[in-house]
């Protein structure tokens, strides 16, 4: 009876330590982050949620709209420096991101730009270049 209680303690707790090993990805594998993409689009939605911030767009192109997602660090990041209430549904934004490698409309992203000429940097490979130029 020990033997079972101990085998199923040390089952218990190892799935516990190495599910979020595995659940865990380098931004390399999704995300081209040699390359760089843009568009201007209406924010639809922002969401402050784990693992990753996500924003919405509405994108106009060819007469029509494109559906675009773009991911961010965790939500704790935009938090602590205040960032949670810059973005606001309805709004227009321009972003640069590096674009997903599997070509659909995703992309990690890099700067927002707002009407008001503000630019914010998200993410950088570089950091004696933090704007990527």
């Amino acid at each position: 009876m020990r033997f079972r209680a101990f085998a199923l303690f040390l089952i218990v707790g190892l799935s516990i330590t190495v599910a979020p090993a595995i659940a865990h990805h380098a931004l390399q594998a999704e995300f081209d982050t040699a390359k760089r993409g843009e568009f201007t689009g209406v924010l639809t939605k922002f969401a402050l949620i784990n693992p990753h911030v996500r924003w919405y767009f509405d994108v106009g192109k060819n007469g029509g709209i494109e559906k675009w997602e773009l991911i961010g660090a965790g939500p704790q990041a935009l938090r602590e420096n205040g960032m949670t209430r810059m973005f606001k549904a309805g709004e227009t934004l321009k972003a640069t991101y590096a674009p997903a490698r599997d070509g659909t409309n995703t992309g990690r992203v890099v700067t927002f730009t707002f009407s008001d000429g503000r630019v914010i940097t998200l993410y950088h490979e570089d950091p004696n270049n933090p704007n990527d130029r």
